[in-house]
């Protein structure tokens, strides 16, 4: 009698593949929008010019004898304050130990611990920024044309308004364009971008060619991605960690020093060396010799801080 199947082979894990629904690193937007700036307290305050002090004109006619019109500016302070988010897995030496391969229990912690801070980040400048009433403005879907009507909308107008109220009330350029993923497959396919590119150019429509089109500098689209049920509870909850429907216009320079406007800014406490680094986000590993474990952590301390309302303009739900 031979061997049956089952005695000649027995299962075992492959060691060269596995499935892992990770998150790519560039789906994470928040630290793209905004100027990261770099902290050494956790709380601090910051001068603020009066909005129209470098846009008057004082200037008078000066007879003789006479003396130069006056002139002035006024100075108010703001603050920011970053709040320390943590995470971390603690690991027992045994489970190390036991793990077939090619499992890592410790490069596996640092990869959830990871994507559990970048997606917290994320919702921060989600509940900060991409949200009504608090900007300048907020263009309401339910009061205009939203952006998936092919035949009554025109996103390109929409955004050139916006861009002409955030000049006046800052004296800046939008030059960023954040576009919930519903606005940017309707925005794919609406006319008016696509017959001009049809017309001029054989790419597809990507966030590039968009760009070019609305007259911005870079459009981000939030891929991002959070499942809000507890972990092993039956189901998902997955949704995007910002609004599909929304979209957001704004100025945001590369970096912020003196007399450098931006409508926000991420504020990243970096001034001791057990705190994240200028990314905003630390990772640690330690021994734990007590329990026989190690201990697998990360934190990010930020604060998505609008510093001037009048250079974002919000599209609230311009998609349907």
């Amino acid at each position: 009698m031979n061997p049956t199947r089952t005695q000649i082979h027995i299962d075992r894990p492959l060691t060269d593949m596995s499935i892992a629904y990770t998150q790519n690193a560039a789906d994470f937007i928040a630290s793209r929008v905004l100027p990261t700036r770099a902290v050494t307290k956790q709380s601090d305050r910051y001068f603020v010019y009066s909005a129209n002090a470098f846009m008057r004109d004082d200037a008078k006619l000066r007879g003789p004898g006479d003396e130069s019109a006056k002139t002035g500016f006024s100075l108010s302070t703001d603050t920011y304050f970053c709040d320390k988010y943590s995470l971390g897995e603690m690991i027992a030496y045994d489970d190390i130990a036991n793990a077939d391969e090619p499992l890592n229990l410790e490069n596996d912690a640092v990869d959830v611990i990871t994507h559990g801070l970048l997606i917290r980040r994320e919702r921060l400048f989600a509940a900060a920024c991409f949200a009504s009433s608090v900007w300048g403005l907020t263009v309401d879907g339910a009061a205009t044309a939203r952006w998936d009507d092919y035949m009554s909308s025109d996103p390109i107008r929409a955004v050139d308004n916006a861009k002409k109220i955030i000049r006046l009330n800052g004296a800046r350029d939008a030059n960023k364009l954040v576009l919930g993923m519903d606005v940017f497959l309707a925005l794919k396919e609406h006319p008016d971008i696509v017959d001009r590119v049809k017309y001029t150019s054989a790419e597809s429509i990507a966030e590039n060619v968009i760009a070019r089109y609305l007259g911005v500098d870079e459009v981000l689209v939030a891929k991002a991605l959070v499942d809000t049920a507890s972990e092993g509870a039956s189901g998902t909850s997955v949704d995007f960690a910002l609004s599909s429907k929304s979209a957001l216009l704004l100025h945001a320079p590369a970096s912020v020093g003196a007399k450098t406007p931006s409508a926000a800014v991420h504020f990243a406490w970096t001034g001791a060396p057990h705190l994240p680094r200028p990314s905003g986000l630390a990772l640690r590993k330690f021994d734990v010799e007590a329990k026989q474990a190690l201990v697998v952590e990360g934190d990010i301390t930020c604060d998505f801080k609008i510093t001037g309302s009048g250079l974002g303009v919000f599209f609230a739900n311009i998609v349907g």
